[in-house]
């Protein structure tokens, strides 16, 4: 039985096209895991041309890991892989390119303080002697520490995290999901070729749905795990890859939920829409 839940805040409604009709009962949501980076020690910024006193570290979380994954001389020492940082300096290293929809804009506290930022577009802008370097694709993964989830039932989990994600050139990222030390399962996939993003999340059955530049910067996204139910332990990996001169993805405000639901009749769709919320 699939369970799909999204909320977004942008203005296109995912719209998908099943002749199904919802019928549910909700139990309360069960916080197995929660991140917002508030607690990570932050250092001054190395090279960035805006400097910052305690605004960014390539140390993550306790229990977390952030893989290095591109060349050590190479780009802006700051973006080499993820980093957490503070958003408000963030948004001010690159002269805000519509970064600062994620931050200080919001009313409802999305992307304010610390958080995860992925961002190749500022490693690749770094110069030498007045000249762009020539660098490889930029590549690079951020991993929960093992999420203890024994007792969940099958299919109850939900990932709930904040996002700006804006496309340029070929970019692509992923979410993964692996249990017990097993094979990594992919639960959100956006491939960019330019200003549109296909988005395909299989466990909602939403798959290569356009998205324009700009609509995916302000979210927060609500994915369902299926997750086996004899499952002890679960590893989530949010991944950048083969990414050139582009623009980001910036992450806060992660949580792992279990959801109880009882459906009737047996092998209906339960659904549960949250309100949605425009950027404008």
């Amino acid at each position: 039985m699939k369970k799909w839940i999204i909320k977004s805040s942008i203005n296109t409604i995912l719209a998908i096209a099943l002749c199904l009709t919802p019928i549910a009962i909700y139990g309360e949501d069960t916080v197995l895991f929660e991140e917002d980076f508030e607690g990570v020690k932050l250092e001054d910024s190395i090279q960035e041309q805006v400097k910052g006193a305690k605004v960014w570290t390539g140390t993550p979380p306790e229990g977390w890991e952030i893989t290095n994954e591109n060349p050590k001389d190479l780009g802006m020492p700051e973006w080499r892989t993820w980093a957490i940082v503070k958003l408000e300096w963030w948004t001010q290293t690159a002269g805000d390119q519509e970064r600062t929809q994620f931050t200080s804009k919001q009313k409802d506290g999305k992307g304010i303080g610390n958080g995860a930022v992925a961002d190749p577009d500022e490693w690749d802008d770094w110069e030498v002697n007045g000249k762009p370097e020539a660098k490889s694709d930029w590549n690079g993964h951020l991993l929960t520490p093992p999420i203890n989830i024994k007792g969940a039932a099958a299919e109850s989990l939900v990932l709930k995290f904040d996002s700006s994600w804006r496309p340029e050139d070929t970019q692509t990222a992923e979410i993964t999901v692996s249990f017990d030390g097993g094979k990594e399962e992919r639960i959100l996939l956006y491939e960019s070729s330019g200003v549109q993003t296909l988005a395909t999340i299989p466990t909602l059955n939403q798959n290569e749905k356009k998205f324009n530049d700009l609509e995916q910067v302000n979210e927060t996204l609500e994915i369902p795990i299926d997750n086996p139910a004899d499952a002890s332990e679960l590893v989530i990996s949010f991944g950048v890859i083969d990414a050139k001169n582009d623009w980001w993805w910036a992450i806060d405000n992660i949580s792992l939920v279990s959801t109880s639901f009882d459906v009737e009749p047996k092998d209906k769709l339960a659904v549960k829409w949250a309100e949605l919320k425009s950027i404008k």
